[in-house]
């Protein structure tokens, strides 16, 4: 029995075929993939450690109704990656063992150069084997069973997820350390970030993204927005490294190395001073939050 689950919420563009590219004896995962188009799930053919459902909504919102009845305490750990994420299933292998290897709660993969991106600190870092934050995307967030058990319930209510990259890293479960950015292996983002959400979220007259993150700052006293600030990190030849400057500098320096690799030097080029700013100057705050239960479950 595999021990990892891999879940994808899948379109008919998903390139969650790339995950089933090594044989299933070969995966230290199963996959199960949630489809939202009729179209798209009346084509699945079913193999080894693959199953499928059809389930109409968000990412977010249809990972609750895919995950809420199902017994869960057989993985230990869940991928939970957008369906335009292109990667390996030798590098999702990976994934799954640098979770065990670090002892990570929550972690993702790194971002190619060529990839689309929301925040620039989660492209690759070459030099680097991971990197310790205060902040996962919702983009292919890797959860330990007790972190997804605790913020399933939180799924139920959004359709785009906005909102729980400021939770989930500060829950007690997770917390310094448990939280990380993996250099050792990048994924390909696609596709423009956010080019379809916000049109599906007005069709169906839902909440707006920025809404619906309201929504969940309101459920945690949460005032401020949260930046992601990466404060340690392990290079790639174990040597850890501690402090927002020196592994700030590190991180900058190696970027600027490597400006043509990316898609927009020009981009880049603007992330990477981003970055500088806020290592020397953003707040970290790493205080536990708790979940207020009567206001997630009211």
């Amino acid at each position: 029995m595999k021990k990892n689950l891999v879940v994808v919420r899948a379109g008919g563009k998903s390139l969650h075929h790339r995950w089933q590219e090594i044989a299933y004896e070969d995966r230290s995962y199963d996959l199960l993939i949630s489809y939202f188009s009729d179209d798209a799930f009346s084509e699945f053919v079913a193999a080894p450690g693959v199953q499928a459902v059809l389930i109409k909504g968000g990412k977010w919102d249809g990972l609750y109704e895919t995950l809420q009845d199902r017994d869960l305490s057989q993985y230990d750990y869940f991928w939970l990656p957008d369906d335009d994420l292109d990667i390996s299933a030798t590098d999702v292998n990976y994934l799954f063992d640098a979770m065990r290897l670090y002892g990570l709660k929550i972690a993702q993969p790194s971002l190619t150069p060529d990839s689309y991106f929301s925040h620039f600190v989660f492209s690759q870092c070459p030099g680097f084997a991971l990197r310790y934050t205060n902040y996962i995307e919702i983009m292919a967030p890797c959860l330990h069973r007790d972190i997804l058990v605790k913020a399933l319930p939180l799924f139920r209510g959004t359709m785009s997820g906005y909102g729980l990259d400021y939770i989930w890293c500060r829950w007690a479960e997770a917390g310094a350390f448990r939280a990380a950015i993996l250099d050792e292996i990048a994924m390909h983002h696609t596709r423009p970030v956010g080019k379809n959400l916000k049109a599906v979220m007005a069709e169906t007259g839902n909440l707006s993204s920025e809404d619906e993150e309201a929504e969940l700052k309101e459920m945690f006293d949460l005032s401020r927005r949260t930046v992601p600030v990466v404060f340690a990190a392990i290079l790639e030849g174990g040597q850890p490294i501690s402090g927002r400057i020196p592994v700030g500098w590190r991180m900058c320096r190696s970027w600027m190395s490597m400006l043509s690799r990316f898609r927009s030097a020009g981009e880049a080029r603007a992330g990477i001073f981003k970055i500088a700013r806020r290592q020397l100057s953003k707040p970290l705050d790493m205080t536990t939050i708790s979940m207020n239960s009567a206001k997630v479950f009211e």
